[in-house]
Order: C-alpha cells, then sequence, then structure tokens
C-alpha cells in the first residue's frame, strides 16, 4: 500500500516546494561542515595521542621519564584548550544553522500568510 501511494506520487511531474528544497540543502550542507570539522578534529587529537605514544616509547632512562612526565601538564592543558575551541566552533556551527532555519522558516511564513488571508 504505501509503495502504491509512493509510485502514484511519483507518476504526476511535480516540483518540491523551494522551502523544502532549500531546506534540504541547508541540511546538507551543515552537515558536511559539521562532518569535515569532526574528522578534522578527531585527526588531530588521534596525532597528540600518537606523538604521545612514540614520546612515551622513547623512555630509556629515568631522565627521559621525569621529561615525559613533566610535559604531560602541558599537553594536557593543550588538549583541554582545544576541546573548549573545538566545542565553541561546534556551537557556532549549530547556531549559524539554526539561524538559517529559522530564516528561512520566518521567509515561508512570512510568504505563506498573505496567501491564505
Amino acid at each position: 500500500m504505501v509503495i502504491n501511494l509512493f509510485n502514484k506520487a511519483l507518476e504526476a511531474p511535480q516540483t518540491l516546494p523551494y522551502p523544502v528544497v532549500k531546506a534540504n540543502k541547508l541540511f546538507v550542507e551543515n552537515m558536511e561542515k559539521m562532518m569535515m570539522f569532526q574528522m578534522n578534529a578527531l585527526k588531530s587529537y588521534l596525532d597528540i595521542g600518537f606523538n604521545q605514544m612514540k614520546a612515551a616509547a622513547e623512555i630509556d632512562d629515568v631522565k627521559s621519564l621525569q621529561d615525559f612526565y613533566q610535559r604531560q601538564a602541558e599537553i594536557a592543558q593543550t588538549v583541554q584548550h582545544k576541546m573548549m575551541v573545538d566545542a565553541k566552533a561546534m556551537t557556532d556551527l549549530a547556531t549559524r544553522f539554526k539561524g538559517e532555519m529559522g530564516g528561512l522558516a520566518k521567509t515561508t511564513f512570512e510568504d505563506a500568510l498573505p496567501k491564505v488571508a
């Protein structure tokens, strides 16, 4: 039954309303930006982790162990700062998307209301 409804809907050539098309494009653009950001962030966190593993593998005496240990506080601060910057960037992306969708909804309603009245 659902397949029949879908097939009937596709039989008549129709265009989707502009707001639907625009919303879909905004969604895809936003998802692409967020995924690229997350992939780059993941790579940088992995790089930090692998560098730490390599540095730990180079420890061969007490002095190098002490040096490694002392660098851990700096690295922890770097990671903490990066996480805060990344969280803000993700929030900014989400806020921008919300604003674009809100603007699209407002424009759509403003265009539709005079036609209804």
